[in-house]
């Protein structure tokens, strides 16, 4: 009997700083429209999580596999425009149906779906600190009901249940809303005095974190907390 000859998949090297940026464009959502998954994290009873993101090919990984193309170079292949996220259901059926789910319906659908959560995460800009003090506030505020209500240092915190609705919370609300701080933030940088600058790349560090950790990802002991110094960034008036 003949061997067979698996064809080299040239694009499977994808760096990591692509991946976190594939996750961060998509929102941690998979990226097909119609997908009922939805949210790329399932929460255990346990109060642990399961990633369900996939770092999916537009352009097959294998010269030989769906919507192959042996033009490409190993760059393109695992370019951050070649990739899509999608859950492992969306994954399985694109790959097993390529003529229905062609290169460029699947680009279609990365557009889409990043230009939607750019449209959500859109952030004002203002004219004065005060505006910009009163925007951020209202930000903060659900984040901070939540963490009071069941973060780890909460009283319902020593309520075992009480771990799957923190994590439900984490990924559902503080993460979209720390998305919408740092879009607000990067807005009006151009009202920030020079020692904010310090409190806005503490908030970005530890925010980046948080969803490194709900992806699973090992970010280690070290991970920043929350900048308390953040709700102070703009409350003196322009001078």
């Amino acid at each position: 009997m003949a061997k067979a000859i698996c064809a080299r998949a040239r694009g499977r090297n994808i760096h990591d700083q692509t991946v976190l940026r594939l996750v961060g464009a998509a929102g941690g959502w998979c990226e097909r429209p119609d997908c009922p998954t939805g949210s790329l994290w399932y929460e255990l009873p346990h109060g642990g999580a399961v990633k369900l993101a996939e770092v999916a090919h537009i352009v097959a990984a294998s010269d030989a596999g769906p919507r192959g193309d042996e033009n490409l170079s190993d760059e393109d292949l695992t370019s951050f425009s070649n990739l899509i996220l999608l859950c492992p259901n969306c994954h399985t059926i694109v790959d097993r149906s390529p003529d229905d789910f062609p290169t460029e319906l699947l680009v279609q659908w990365k557009r889409g779906h990043e230009r939607r959560l750019r449209g959500m995460l859109g952030a004002q800009q203002f004219t004065t600190r005060e505006e910009a003090h009163a925007a951020l506030l209202r930000l903060l505020a659900q984040n901070e009901a939540i963490w009071m209500t069941y973060g780890p240092d909460s009283p319902a915190a020593a309520i075992p249940e009480s771990a799957d609705t923190w994590l439900r919370q984490v990924s559902e609300v503080i993460i979209p809303n720390n998305a919408r701080i740092s879009a607000m933030l990067e807005a009006n940088s151009h009202l920030l005095q020079t020692s904010e600058h310090v409190e806005v790349a503490l908030f970005d560090t530890h925010r980046r974190a948080l969803e490194e950790r709900h992806l699973g990802i090992d970010v280690g002991v070290t991970a920043p907390r929350f900048p308390a110094g953040l709700a102070t960034v703009f409350d003196n008036p322009d001078s």
